[in-house]
């Protein structure tokens, strides 16, 4: 499995659907945010019918990168800070099918880097129409 990085930020694609989300130190660490994640997307996601029930825009920070933001009815959640140009580009030109997962990677102890959604089966599926 081929796992794009930045510092902040991984990538990875399981079955051709992106799988993005913060890099973090720990399997813990991983799990606690993955976890609070989880617990806003549902927030967003029981939403009142017949509201738009989320979107998901990526915003220009002022160094230059983007954050990935989820808004739904009266409630927004900054996912991903300092996303670059490329990261951007690959998760974008990997959108094909307008499904992708938000979940968090972790550094394991031999150094490789490790998706929640395929160790832990922990994340959440996302549908961005257009």
């Amino acid at each position: 499995m081929e796992v794009y990085r930045t510092d902040d930020v991984a990538l990875t694609f399981l079955n051709d659907i992106p799988a993005i989300g913060p890099r973090l130190p720990s399997k813990e660490d991983a799990m606690k945010v993955a976890a609070s994640y989880l617990g806003l997307i549902d927030k967003l996601a029981r939403g009142k019918k017949g509201s738009h029930r989320c979107s998901i825009r990526f915003l220009k920070q002022a160094d230059g990168r983007f954050t990935l933001v989820v808004r739904g009815p009266g409630l927004a959640l900054e996912t991903l800070s300092n996303l670059d140009e490329i990261m951007l580009q690959r998760f974008k030109r990997g959108l094909t099918g307008n499904i992708f997962i938000l979940t968090c990677f972790f550094d394991e102890p031999d150094g490789n880097l490790a998706c929640l959604a395929l160790t832990e089966g922990v994340g959440a599926v996302l549908y961005s129409p257009g």
